[in-house]
């Protein structure tokens, strides 16, 4: 559910941009871009985190086995 989100905002921001750079500018206060951003970074930080946490499980399973 991570990556689907991250992918609607890059592609929210890719849309921004193609729309910024052909003449229409931009249709978000800034204050809405540094949520997007917020939340992007957020979730990366958290599956980063949940990615190591089952690496170490795994890790310690096979250690066990």
């Amino acid at each position: 559910m991570l990556k689907q989100i991250n992918y609607f905002i890059l592609s929210v921001f890719m849309l921004e941009l193609i729309s910024l750079l052909s003449g229409f500018g931009t249709h978000f206060e800034h204050y809405k871009y540094a949520i997007m951003l917020s939340v992007l970074f957020f979730n990366l930080i958290i599956q980063s985190v949940s990615i190591d946490s089952v690496l170490s499980k795994v890790k310690n399973k096979n250690r066990r086995g």
